[in-house]
């Protein structure tokens, strides 16, 4: 009996055999080889059992009938003088190519929505402690309250994502942070809150952020193929900030025409929305389920530590994503000392400074959907890095609210794509098994916010805000300057 040839395996490929329901994958090869015969599936190859395989022709050679060999019509050489192919030109119907699964619009509507609640959270909760204690100390002691919680929760959250359904686990995540900012909202509407009131309900947000985040980005991944993941990460960063230009203005006119409690109203609402928009989201999806026999919690999510640690390009992309954490994003609540201290704009100052960075976003992350696929992915993610925390520098030291505005505008440009790339890079490297835990372990980099919260709340209270933050960002420039040069690995990613 002649023995059929296997087709070829990519060994290139280390996903190969781990990937989900090929509903969402590329299309395969033989898909490809039945459309150029008409329909029809390609011949197969039978070898006798007792001879090798044909050595392959050079592409250059002809038959004698001057044409170059074909098999079934299609023709398996390149004549000398034919142009070399060229790659599609990018156009703006390519920055929403992931729109073409339904799945992922929802994921995408549902992200949006709780956008808009997260930052209304945000600006609520601290406009709130600056009206209880008009102290920039609290402001710092509030944010790393949230972020020190958020950081022990993530890898809890990760191991909730990879051991049940992500879609489940965002639902309820989503609906527990309705839950609180509800309660918040009666408190402060009936004049009873307290300071330990805003620090018990941070406490609570920051949990089911945690828990929601991870699952969120893991999801990305779930409702879309490898081809187009760099796509989908990109407008998904978009979605978030789509809801980071709005968000923030739209909560500081809240705050400003109601009163601080239609902050966390509004959290409710939006919140609402994004738990219907998630249920839409169809059961069947790439996930890969960690099953109860894989060991206790604590080694499970022990395993999401070491592999995360021992895969030099995962921990150098974490180590990145940690930078901004520590020393960059802790300015942001302090946006309200700068709106009142240094330009005197009020409420609704602070929801146009916080928003900019999200204009700013939007434009760098449609730039990047059209051109997902750029060469050199390390090396821009870490110069566009470096030029966000310089545009930071200039920024803290601006004395015009409009020149200051378009500064964060740029920034928020380069800062979009450099986090972008730091996901889709993340997404691309890691084990689907491992997916989950490993982006909890991302989430927790972002959780190192408190560390450079309370410091630069000191600074900015004996300093002044423009001293405080500046500082911090020079800071995180030199430590990007010498990243990009001395880590190599980063580099040539």
């Amino acid at each position: 009996m002649p023995r059929r040839r296997p087709p070829p395996r990519d060994y290139m490929d280390p996903d190969a055999g781990q990937r989900g329901p090929d509903y969402l994958s590329a299309p395969s090869v033989a898909t490809a080889a039945r459309a150029v015969n008409g329909g029809s599936p390609p011949p197969a190859i039978d070898v006798p059992p007792d001879e090798p395989a044909a050595p392959p022709q050079p592409d250059t050679a002809i038959d004698g009938s001057g044409e170059p060999p074909s098999s079934n019509g299609v023709a398996t050489a390149t004549p000398p003088d034919a142009p070399p192919p060229t790659r599609p030109k990018a156009s703006l119907r390519d920055a929403f190519a992931a729109f073409r699964l339904p799945d992922f619009r929802y994921l995408t509507l549902s992200t949006i929505a709780v956008g808009f609640g997260q930052w209304a959270q945000q600006i609520g909760i601290f406009w709130l402690i600056l009206e209880l204690t008009g102290s920039a100390v609290q402001l710092g002691a509030l944010a790393a309250t949230r972020g020190l919680i958020g950081t022990a929760v993530a890898p809890v959250g990760g191991l909730l994502a990879e051991k049940y359904p992500r879609r489940a686990v965002m639902v309820w995540s989503t609906f527990a942070g309705a839950a609180q900012a509800a309660v918040l909202a009666a408190l402060v509407i009936t004049e009873t809150v307290e300071v330990w009131h805003v620090y018990a309900f941070a406490l609570i947000a920051g949990t089911t952020m945690s828990i929601n985040q991870p699952t969120r980005q893991a999801l990305v991944y779930d409702v879309t193929s490898d081809e187009l993941l760099p796509n989908a990460v990109a407008m998904n960063s978009a979605a978030q900030n789509v809801s980071r230009v709005a968000g923030p203005p739209l909560a500081g006119a809240l705050i400003g025409f109601f009163g601080v409690a239609s902050a966390f109203v509004f959290i409710v609402v939006a919140r609402g929305i994004a738990v219907v928009l998630t249920l839409l989201i169809s059961h069947r999806t790439r996930q890969v389920r960690l099953r109860g026999s894989a060991g206790s919690a604590l080694r499970q999510m022990g395993e999401g530590f070491r592999y995360s640690w021992n895969d030099k390009p995962i921990f150098g992309l974490i180590v990145v994503s940690a930078i901004p954490s520590l020393l960059v994003y802790p300015y942001i609540p302090f946006m309200a000392t700068f709106s009142n201290d240094v330009f005197g704009r009020g409420a609704e100052g602070f929801g146009l400074l916080t928003s900019m960075l999200g204009w700013g976003s939007i434009v760098g992350l449609m730039l990047l959907a059209i051109f997902s696929n750029v060469p050199r992915k390390g090396l821009i993610m870490m110069l566009f890095f470096t030029i966000y925390a310089l545009l930071l520098v200039a920024f803290s030291w601006s004395p015009i609210f409009y020149l200051s505005l378009a500064i964060l505008a740029l920034a928020g440009v380069f800062h979009a794509i450099a986090m972008a790339l730091n996901n889709t890079l993340l997404q691309l490297a890691v084990r689907n098994e491992m997916r989950g835990r490993v982006m909890s372990v991302f989430q927790m980099s972002h959780g190192l916010q408190p560390l450079g919260s309370l410091p630069m709340g000191l600074l900015v209270a004996s300093q002044g805000p423009q001293i405080g933050v500046g500082a911090f960002m020079i800071a995180a420039s030199v430590i990007f300057v010498f990243l990009t040069v001395f880590w190599a690995s980063l580099r040539r990613l």
